[in-house]
């Protein structure tokens, strides 16, 4: 029960955690489309407050669960999965959009100008999915490469 209900804390805590830091950084450069400046500001108050709730009870919990899981075990294995994919995939739909406007900008057809609060929302979103990618993934494969006890095998043999 204990295990169930820290992976899902973990789980829900760092899902809402991770959304919101995103929304810190594009609300930061009042680049949330379709967002008049005014509602930007109280969008950035209400993500930086769920992100200050959220991030550091996800880490109570993760330091919890990371004590007591079996990481060969399907729960364990979808969640380092989901939040890999998930860091992954951001970083590369974003990440390119990022390149490209890099690219429309050095080419001359974009002013820099104009694509300032973009870049830092671009940036912003970039790294907080690069770090929800290299850590959960690194986590994943190291644990997923950890050598296997068996107590079938015979002693210095095959």
């Amino acid at each position: 029960m204990w295990i169930k209900y820290t992976a899902f804390v973990s789980f829900v805590t760092l899902l809402v955690g991770y959304f919101a830091a995103l929304f810190v950084g594009w609300s930061l450069a009042e680049a949330i489309p379709q967002v008049s400046p005014e509602r930007q500001q109280n969008i950035l108050a209400v993500s930086a407050a769920i992100a200050i709730l959220f991030l550091p009870t996800w880490f109570i919990h993760w330091r919890w669960l990371r004590q007591d899981w079996s990481w060969e075990s399907k729960g364990a294995q979808n969640y380092l999965l989901f939040f890999t994919a998930m860091g992954l995939g951001a970083s590369g739909i974003i990440g390119v959009q990022l390149i490209a406007r890099l690219l429309n900008i050095a080419m001359g057809s974009m002013p820099l100008a104009g694509s300032q609060q973009f870049l830092f929302g671009a940036i912003w979103s970039v790294a907080w999915s690069l770090w929800l990618w290299t850590y959960h993934g690194r986590t994943w494969l190291a644990h997923r490469r950890r050598p296997v006890e068996r107590s079938d095998r015979p002693v210095g043999g095959i």
